[in-house]
């Protein structure tokens, strides 16, 4: 009864709105689910928004194009052509795609080719990104095969003079293998800005009585960027040192448990700053 209720009061809607979809256009659809069928091979189910999708059409999906084998129906059984707002499932895929994925019929295979390069491309330099990253962990590993001589290291602070005592005294850690720089030293949270710089130098984050934010964490996350929490200075020194002499054993990892939006500050007199 609900459910009748819901769909009368979407076509209501929809009529009210005048909402159409184009059947002029080349076909877009969006991926709904995708398995790999032991018989059939990578298969997804799509749901067609504009166009006609058609058997022998060329399609891209992510960074794969392809020529559509078959559609399938509900029932699984064989159909010429789909419309908007019809679900139907996709043969002719070459990996499983991904779920949300947009798929989109080309009239030009050359020109679908090009596009699912270019994404190719992007998805290599990505995954390279995200793999190639040094962790403090695999320091002492890359040091006995030569493969590290400069040791990046970003560090945020909480004061000024704890991030100065800090930065000298890993200066000092260099030796004739490894050369230690130190690529930015400032106070202040972990930002996006800090998780960008160290990708891009492909740098060690060290946090000392600061936290990163929430979709710095992310981002770190994303890229394959380490950061190293303290809260005393000789456990962040005794670290980097014990990584550059290959002995350093595996570290507990801060993970978030939960998370809160601040909505309001203000300042109460002889207690300071409320959130």
């Amino acid at each position: 009864m609900q459910q009748m209720k819901l769909l009368d009061k979407i076509l209501i809607e929809a009529e009210v709105l005048d909402l159409k979809a184009n059947y002029e256009c080349n076909a877009r659809a969006a991926i709904v689910e995708s398995k790999l069928d032991k018989g059939l091979g990578p298969i997804a189910t799509i749901l067609v928004q504009h166009g006609v999708v058609r058997k022998g059409d060329i399609f891209l999906c992510g960074a794969q194009y392809s020529r559509i084998r078959e559609l399938l129906n509900e029932r699984s059984d064989i159909v010429e052509e789909a419309y908007p707002s019809d679900p139907v499932q996709v043969l002719g895929f070459k990996s499983v795609p991904n779920a949300g994925d947009l798929f989109q019929i080309y009239t030009d295979e050359r020109e679908a080719k090009k596009i699912a390069l270019q994404r190719s491309q992007l998805e290599r330099e990505a995954n390279f990104q995200r793999h190639s990253k040094i962790t403090l962990d695999q320091v002492g590993k890359d040091i006995k095969s030569g493969a590290v001589k400069d040791l990046n290291i970003i560090i945020k602070g909480d004061v000024d003079g704890s991030i100065e005592a800090l930065s000298d005294s890993l200066m000092q850690l260099s030796n004739e293998e490894v050369n230690i720089k130190i690529v930015l030293k400032s106070a202040g949270m972990i930002s996006q800005n800090d998780i960008s710089l160290a990708t891009a130098s492909n740098a060690i984050i060290v946090a000392f009585n600061v936290s990163a934010s929430v979709n710095a964490r992310r981002l770190a996350k994303s890229y394959g960027i380490e950061i190293r929490h303290y809260s005393v200075i000789y456990e962040a020194i005794d670290d980097i040192r014990l990584a550059l002499e290959g002995l350093l054993e595996p570290d507990i990892v801060e993970d978030s448990i939960g998370k809160a939006i601040v909505k309001e500050s203000f300042k109460i007199p002889k207690i300071g700053i409320i959130s």
